[in-house]
Order: structure tokens, then C-alpha cells, then sequence
């Protein structure tokens, strides 16, 4: 399988991130396995001194807008969340999932790769956002973006906080 190269920039940014379930399970229907997966990515947040500017936890993927004061760690930061996550699921009883998360023998809760885009514009920013937000009401979970607990909409929309703290100052620029 040929090796996926990442952008080549360094310094601060802000990064669109899309990374999967293998098979696209719906592992994150499970509330106690979407609590693991956001309270580690809160952990991942602090430990890389990274900036979370919108978020959204769907059941089989995880959707982030996400500042970094340096673009080069965003994959050693991909590579430490997912690692970390899929040691703590792993410890779940997730029996209608056990046996699918096995691969080659061994458990795997994610897709070996993640996508990223670079955010270059005030368009992107806002598709983007959008995009996030409007993905549980897409996806026929809720109607209204702001319901969807595992999610940022509150926060941006109704000003309510949510399960993570968020970035709306654009702190990791600074």
C-alpha cells in the first residue's frame, strides 16, 4: 500500500481533519466508547497545545477543525489520539463490534489514514464549519445541528458550551 504524503508546511494553521472506523462501523453509537473518543481528544487538545475550533462525532467518524501553532505535528497528533483512543475503546464491552474491529488478529478501531485540508480562506472556514455542524442533521441523527451533543454546534450556534471547549478566538494563531 503506497505511503500517503502530507503537506509540507510548517508554522501555525488551521487544518480540517477527517479520520474513520475501519469499515466505517458505528462504533460511536455507543455513548460510553463517543465519551472515551472526546475525552481523549480533549487530552490530545492539552497535550499538543492545540487549538479545537469545531468538532463533530458522528458514529462511524470524526470530523475536527483544528489550530496547530506548527502544521508538522498534526500527523505525530493524529497518530497519538488515534493509538490512545483505540486502547482505551478496546477496553469497552462493545460485543455487537468485537468481532468486527479484529483485523489481521488484531484489534483495530480506526483506519490507518485520516484526511486533512489546510484552511486558506474565510470561504473554506465557513464551509467547512458548516459542513461539521450540519453532519448529524445530514445524517438523519438529529434535526437540529445544536442537539447533537458530540458536537461543536452548540457552542457556535446557540452559545452553549458543549463536551469540549472550543477555540472560537483563534487562540493557537497567537
Amino acid at each position: 500500500m503506497p505511503v500517503r504524503r502530507r503537506f509540507n508546511q510548517t508554522g501555525p494553521g488551521l487544518v480540517f481533519v477527517t479520520t474513520t472506523v475501519v469499515d466505517w462501523l458505528a462504533v460511536f453509537s455507543v455513548p460510553d466508547a463517543a465519551h472515551v473518543a472526546l475525552d481523549q481528544l480533549g487530552s490530545a487538545i492539552r497535550h499538543f497545545d492545540a487549538s479545537l475550533v469545531a468538532y463533530v462525532l458522528m458514529p462511524s467518524h470524526l470530523h475536527l477543525l483544528l489550530g496547530l501553532r506548527g502544521l508538522e505535528r498534526l500527523s505525530q497528533f493524529m497518530q497519538s489520539y488515534k493509538i490512545l483512543t483505540s486502547k482505551r475503546v478496546k477496553l469497552l464491552d462493545l460485543d455487537e463490534f468485537a468481532g468486527r474491529l479484529q483485523v489481521k488478529g488484531r484489534f483495530r478501531l480506526w483506519m490507518p489514514r485520516f484526511d486533512d485540508l489546510v484552511i486558506t480562506s474565510d470561504e473554506q472556514f465557513k464551509v467547512k464549519i458548516e459542513y461539521i455542524h450540519n453532519n448529524p442533521v445530514k445524517a438523519g441523527l438529529v434535526s437540529d445541528a445544536p442537539e447533537y451533543a458530540y458536537s461543536s454546534a452548540s457552542d457556535w450556534l446557540d452559545g452553549r458550551p458543549g463536551l469540549l471547549r472550543i477555540d472560537k478566538e483563534l487562540s493557537w494563531i497567537r
